[in-house]
Parts: structure tokens; sequence; C-alpha cells
């Protein structure tokens, strides 16, 4: 387990690196959020609380995409093969999952900051907002871990590995939506929500699980 955990951090220190010389994923998404941001501005001004959050889980979502697909569409046939010498299939799957999670927890606090400045600030109870986000960017991390190798393999592969992980995203979308949503009213409490917690929990823990069931036969193909 030592070698697996020494091998993720090495990858993610990788990942990171390259991301820091190149900045092609998070730029196009930055330009992505900026304009969804700035059009909605132009359009809805503040719009209501509702509809605030609903502005955001359609940039996070299409974000979690682009992440994904792009994270794997970099690597070509002689970088993957290296990877392969490189890491145990486990290892490349969790500092995947964990270079994407970090990529959507910097894609969301730019997306909430750009949002209060142009949209307004609606939210009352702040722990809400951001235990949604973290549990919801979490399961699309682990998701698009192993999915979006799965796009890789073929031409269409942003529209094969939204295909394949649409019933899982509505679940996790629909989950931590209604936790952030919370974060709306005033009158929320941990007791109202204690089901939907263990719920995305458990949804998190189950995509994990075939994440590394499947990522093995899926990198090794």
């Amino acid at each position: 387990m030592d070698r697996i955990i020494t091998q993720s951090w090495s990858l993610l220190r990788l990942y990171w690196d390259l991301e820091g010389k190149s900045r092609q994923t998070l730029s196009g998404v930055f330009l992505y959020v900026l304009v969804i941001i700035l059009v909605t501005a132009y359009i809805f001004g503040s719009p209501d609380p509702g509809v605030w959050m609903g502005i955001f889980w359609v940039i996070l979502i299409f974000s979690a995409v682009n992440i994904g697909v792009l994270s794997y569409l970099q690597e070509t046939g002689g970088r993957r093969l290296y990877y392969m010498q490189l890491a145990e299939p486990l290892a490349v799957y969790l500092a995947k999952s964990l270079y994407i999670f970090l990529l959507l927890l910097l894609v969301s606090l730019v997306s909430i900051l750009l949002m209060s400045i142009f949209h307004g600030w609606p939210v009352l109870q702040p722990g809400f907002l951001w235990s949604g986000i973290g549990l919801g960017c979490l399961g699309l991390a682990l998701l698009f871990g192993f999915l979006a190798a799965i796009g890789s393999q073929s031409r269409n592969s942003a529209t094969l590995s939204t295909i394949i992980s649409f019933p899982l995203i509505i679940g996790l979308v629909m989950l931590a939506g209604k936790i952030t949503n919370a974060s709306l009213l005033a009158g929320s409490t941990l007791d109202l929500l204690e089901v939907e917690f263990l719920m995305l929990g458990g949804l998190n823990l189950m995509i994990g699980g075939l994440g590394i069931l499947l990522f093995n036969y899926i990198w090794r193909d």
C-alpha cells in the first residue's frame, strides 16, 4: 500500500508540474467559466437564489467533463506506455482522481468568487455550500477518473464519457444540489440533511470502488 501511495503522490506532482507549464486545461476551463458568468449576469442580473445555484452546478458539471477528458487526451501513446511502466493502475487512478478533484475545487472557488461579484451573494450558511461542493467534486472526480479513460480510447471521447456517466451525474448533482440549496435557507440544520449526506457519501464510495475494480482493465487495454 505504501508503494501505491508513493506512486500516486509522484504522479500527482507530475500532473501538476505539467499543468503548471502548459496551463492548457485550466486556461480553457477558466475562460468557459468567465464567459458563462458574464453572459448570465447580462441576462439575469441578480438572479433568484435557486437560479444562482443552478448556474453554479451547470458550470461545475461541464468543467468536470472538460477537465476529465482533457486530462487523458493530453497523454499520447508514448506517455501512457511510460506511465504503465512507472506505476500501478491503482496509483494512476488515485492520482488522476485527486488531480481532477483539486482542479474542480479550484474551479469552484473561482466560480463562487466571480458569481458573488456579478450575481450577488445569496448564501446564508456557507458550511452547507462547501460541504455539498466538496462531496460533489469528489464524486465527479472519482467518476471521470475512470470514465474519461474509457472515452480516451475512442475518437468521440467527450461524448462517450458524458453518455456513460449521465445516470451517475444526475444522482450526484441531485444529492449535492440539495445540500448546497440548504445553504440558501436560514433554518437548515444537519439533521434535516442527514439522509442526503449518507446517500451522497455512499454513492461516492460506490463510484470509487467501481473505479478501482475497472481501471486496471481500462488502463491496460
